[in-house]
């Protein structure tokens, strides 16, 4: 599991500045809103690489593709058909959020204020089936918008999901606000149990939520980011490390391990259908920023 080369590319429109980084797994490595209030990190930078592919940096947003999150025992059950995938170092014996992040992307075509990177995955211990995977950046204004696919390019049906993990900049006295109406429950090893129960406004350090429309965080300052997204991501991931300067506000297709709870027929995980050969899924999640009055909203 190997990340290519540190290439940064640059759009802009007339508030927003983005920063890809195709060779490290197609990250978004920056993002700031510039305007008459001077320029604002509206992710964690993502800084240079210098750890293991595996341990990447908390830092920018990458895609999660074909899954999001963990898959239980790194065993996945589909049609009563197990295939044994490969664990991830740091998630064992689990696998974690999926291939496409820890290859390097191609740049398909850019101008200033566009993108798109692609990735042809042939089949491997990590995920057996060939796929296509894109991504289109596109920044207007002070909205950034992703459209996110994946194709199966195989000749076998295969279980596949979407999700962005995007480490937002987190200041003192963020107030996280959200409209999900669903929660679900989870494991010690931060995997779906199956359980649901309805959603609340505040969390301890993760979350795993659904049926939402809009997340946002509302800064002391005045500042507002906004993240929306296409029915597809039904799914909604909030991590925040106790003491961290981020938040990670995740829009995904399906729950942690949803394809095996698919298969012991817990309805609502996302992972609805297998994808047929030659066909594709995608969506596209939009991240706006704006700026208001100061407020005084508690902590997030």
């Amino acid at each position: 599991m190997t990340c290519g080369g540190d290439e940064r590319i640059v759009l802009r429109s007339a508030r927003l500045v983005a920063e890809c980084a195709p060779g490290l797994g197609g990250r978004l490595s920056r993002l700031r809103l510039i305007d008459a209030r001077g320029a604002r990190d509206l992710l964690t930078p993502l800084p240079a690489w210098g750890a293991v592919a595996w341990r990447w940096p908390k830092g920018g947003a990458y895609p999660l593709i074909p899954y999001s999150n963990r898959i239980r025992d790194a065993t996945l059950t589909c049609g009563g058909a197990r295939t044994i995938l490969k664990a991830h170092p740091d998630a064992a014996p689990h696998t974690l959020h999926g291939p496409a992040q820890l290859r390097p992307w191609s740049v398909l075509d850019r101008d200033e204020a566009a993108a798109t990177l692609g990735l042809d995955h042939d089949g491997d211990a990590d995920w057996p089936w060939p796929f296509q995977a894109r991504q289109r950046f596109t920044i207007e204004d002070d909205e950034l918008r992703l459209r996110i696919e994946i194709v199966n390019h195989g000749a076998a049906a295969f279980p596949a999901g979407l999700g962005w993990h995007p480490y937002l900049a987190l200041g003192f006295g963020a107030t996280l606000r959200h409209d999900a109406r669903g929660r679900w429950a989870f494991d010690d090893d931060f995997i779906a149990t199956g359980e649901t129960m309805p959603a609340t406004a505040d969390f301890d350090e993760t979350d795993y939520l659904s049926d939402w429309s809009a997340a946002s965080i509302v800064h002391a300052d005045g500042l507002t980011v906004t993240l929306s997204a296409d029915p597809v991501f039904r799914h909604l991931v909030l991590h925040r490390p106790r003491g961290g300067a981020y938040i990670c506000v995740e829009p995904v297709t399906h729950v942690s391990d949803g394809f095996n709870l698919r298969e012991r027929g817990v309805e609502g995980t996302g992972a609805d259908d297998d994808l047929a050969p030659g066909a594709s899924m995608g969506g596209e999640i939009r991240l706006r920023a704006s700026r208001d009055a100061p407020n005084d909203g508690g902590a997030a």
